[in-house]
Formats: structure tokens, C-alpha cells, sequence
């Protein structure tokens, strides 16, 4: 197990980045900011909350343009409201 303060399968990596998302059931598109990343989950800010459970599209926009957009399928596993935004924790889906 690695040796670290959060003891986590995965390191969480901040990342500063766009980010784009659509509930799979839904042909809405939606806007975000990446706080972190991790091998197995994400977490990001948005305008809107969605329920525990909601399966999204997602793609993130790396400013570096070196660097190729990524994208997932996510499963919410958590929102936390803030003053002007949602925090949304979600588990990146292997299928």
C-alpha cells in the first residue's frame, strides 16, 4: 500500500482544466472545472447538481494543448453544494 497521508489506492491530482459533461440519458451538455483526478475517480465543480447514482460523459480540456482531451464515463458518487456551485465526486466507469 502506498505510503501517503491519504492512504488511497490512488494519488489525487490537482488539475486546472475544462471540463464538458452530459448525463448519458440526456443530449444536454454541460460545464465544469476539474479540482482533482485520480486513477479511479474524479472531482469537479459545476452550476448544476445531479442525484447520487447519474451516469455522465465526460471530457476534459487540458489547457496544455500538447496534452489530449480525455473521455470517460462516470458514475456520481457524491455532491456537495458550495456558495455559487456543486462539487461533484464521481467514480470513473470501466466500460
Amino acid at each position: 500500500m502506498p505510503d501517503y497521508s491519504e492512504k488511497r489506492g490512488f494519488v489525487r491530482m490537482p488539475i486546472d482544466c475544462e471540463l464538458s459533461f452530459s448525463p448519458l440519458d440526456d443530449a444536454q451538455t454541460y460545464q465544469g472545472k476539474v479540482v482533482n483526478l485520480s486513477n479511479g475517480g474524479i472531482l469537479f465543480t459545476a452550476a448544476q447538481s445531479f442525484d447520487i447514482g447519474t451516469r455522465l460523459e465526460i471530457e476534459l480540456t487540458p489547457a496544455n494543448s500538447v496534452t489530449p482531451p480525455m473521455q470517460a464515463r462516470v458514475t456520481v458518487t457524491r455532491v456537495d453544494a458550495s456558495d455559487s456551485s456543486f462539487e461533484i465526486a464521481g467514480k470513473i466507469d470501466e466500460d
